[in-house]
């Protein structure tokens, strides 16, 4: 996928979930709002929507692109650790229910957030 086309899958792909139009060339602020939606999600029960945008996530961290790794590392997940309660990521919720890859970067994030300034490289 290519980055410029990110938004414009998820917004295929999540019908209820909107944007601004003039958003749409801000993929890392979409990225939050989206994270936002998930939580909203899975608060109201909707497991179906919330696992698949854990998926959509995912699928980001395995595309061939570094800009959308990228993206799903530091506008997605990172949005959720930081805008989601505490005591939800406490609970491991929604470490749990991330793919393998993301999991690995949701560690690196934490790792960074630590104060490995590498943890985040590609290569590591």
């Amino acid at each position: 996928m290519q980055y410029e086309d990110v938004v414009d899958a998820l917004l295929s792909e999540f019908p209820a979930f909107e944007v601004d139009e003039d958003e749409y060339e801000l993929p890392y602020v979409v990225a939050g709002y989206f994270t936002s939606f998930i939580l909203q999600a899975f608060k109201d029960g909707d497991r179906e929507t919330y696992l698949s945008g854990l998926d959509f996530i995912e699928r980001l961290h395995l595309d061939d692109s570094d800009r959308v790794r990228n993206l799903a590392t530091v506008g997605f997940l990172e949005s959720i650790q930081n805008t989601w309660s505490r005591e939800l990521l406490d609970a491991n919720i929604p470490f749990n229910d991330l793919g393998e890859e993301s999991k690995k970067w949701w560690i690196r994030l934490n790792r960074f957030w630590d104060g490995d300034i590498n943890a985040l490289r590609e290569d590591e």
